[in-house]
């Protein structure tokens, strides 16, 4: 139901989609007069300036809208995290994920339009925790929270890429990120605890999804839900290159499961640990590329969030 007393706060990353947001600002505030509602928008300046901005947003207004893509949102939900504010999204991503897990559309006056009407849904958040051995030396860990999903491994290799390239967007994007990734690769071994489960491998990649795809569209957590207070994790053993050519065009559908060497369950805690340092990213934005440990847990029906 729409709510005409509700105060919005859109928080604006200029740079998202390639600079995409930042050239629809005109567009965004003669759309936003056009339905009469109570609004401002901030504009970002730096990396973590929207989880300040939304942490200002406490206070004073009711919802608090991303626009941008998965990033823009991993920095504005960890801002909104133990709080009761909605999150809402305008979809400028290169990807976009999470938006379509949450069926915005990727019209601007329609995902306007379905922000105002604010039917809300509570959802699972996710808890990452990051640390670095170096030398037996335990670095400090850091920790934040994600929405829609963790890659370590190659998963997140090609999100290292991917953030290197400026001109692509969408899928050419990320093809061409997984080419330059599959160039440096080493697949490490690694200690992967799921729930009370404990296995070790060389695994090509490990996923944790909250929602069903990651990258742009790639599903690789098909049956991922966004509030079954539980992850879906895709873990895939060492595979050749002629392996994964083949495997590569069926997670676009998310039918990779037909392939033996690729292994899906479903847990609320899991820790990836190897001696070898490896790639972590949370929602498309690297957490780091030196890390040695990751412990991810679930926080079942800890956001709400306006979907279409």
């Amino acid at each position: 139901m729409r709510n005409d007393k509700s105060k919005y706060h859109f928080i604006l990353n200029p740079v998202a989609g390639r600079g995409k947001a930042y050239h629809a600002i005109k567009k965004i505030r003669s759309m936003l007069r056009e339905f009469i509602i109570d609004h401002k928008i901030s504009i970002t300046d730096a990396p973590c300036h929207a989880t300040e901005l939304a942490k200002e947003s406490l206070m004073s207004e009711d919802v608090v809208v991303a626009v941008g893509g998965d990033g823009t949102i991993n920095e504005v939900m960890n801002g909104l995290v133990n709080s009761k504010k909605a999150l809402g999204i305008l979809p400028f991503g290169s990807g976009n994920d999470f938006a379509k897990a949450t069926n915005i559309p990727h019209n601007i006056h329609e995902a306007i339009r379905v922000i105002i009407n604010n039917k809300r849904k509570l959802i699972d958040i996710g808890k990452v925790t990051t640390s670095n051995q170096i030398k037996n030396i335990f670095k400090l860990s850091e920790e934040r929270y994600f929405i829609n999903g963790i890659g370590v491994g190659f998963d997140a290799s090609v999100a290292y890429q991917s953030s290197k390239i400026k001109i692509l967007r969408g899928l050419p994007l990320y093809i061409t990120s997984i080419v330059k990734a599959l160039l440096t690769y080493r697949i490490p071994n690694f200690s992967l605890q799921l729930d009370d489960e404990d296995f070790n491998n060389r695994y090509f990649l490990i996923a944790v999804g909250n929602g069903q795809s990651s990258g742009g569209g790639f599903y690789l957590t098909p049956n991922a839900k966004l509030d079954d207070s539980k992850f879906d994790v895709c873990y895939v053993d060492n595979i050749t290159l002629l392996e994964i050519i083949k495997i590569f065009p069926s997670v676009l559908k998310g039918l990779h499961g037909k392939y033996k060497k690729v292994h899906f369950t479903q847990a609320k805690r899991i820790s990836v640990a190897s001696v070898d340092e490896f790639f972590v990213h949370a929602d498309g934005e690297i957490v780091g590329n030196n890390i040695s440990k990751v412990e991810i847990s679930i926080i079942p029906k800890a956001m709400e969030v306006i979907v279409g």
